[in-house]
């Protein structure tokens, strides 16, 4: 989480010049990255460090799967704003967009294969 949430403030820096420049997709983008920081803001303590009862394990499994729902969406929606950003940086051109949408792709499909993972295994107590 501690990686999503350095991710977040990384593209929230360098959105914040180009807002003159195209507005909307600005504040799609800001939107977009702030809501990914909130989410993924690290915590002092892991979960597995708690003792949790078996009335509060379903609703610990349901948080952790709409936490990791939301970063994979989040990531697959900046793959198209990425597609259709008018303010990339100087030098690079319309084939080299591919790079940072897969970089988004990767961190879109990493909470999946979490999801996926956590589907699996049984809540034990």
């Amino acid at each position: 989480m501690l990686g999503y949430f350095l991710f977040s403030l990384l593209a929230i820096t360098s959105l914040m010049p180009t807002f003159n420049e195209d507005p909307y997709l600005t504040l799609t983008s800001l939107a977009l990255f702030i809501v990914l920081a909130i989410i993924s803001f690290p915590s002092k303590k892991n979960i597995t460090d708690y003792d949790i009862n078996k009335e509060a394990a379903p609703l610990i499994k349901s948080f952790m799967i709409r936490t990791l729902f939301s970063l994979s969406t989040i990531n697959f929606i900046a793959i198209f704003l990425v597609k259709f950003d008018t303010n990339m940086p100087e030098g690079i051109t319309e084939s080299m967009r591919i790079y940072p949408m897969i970089m988004h792709a990767v961190l879109g499909v990493l909470p999946l294969v979490a999801l996926y993972r956590m589907s699996k295994k049984k809540i034990e107590n």
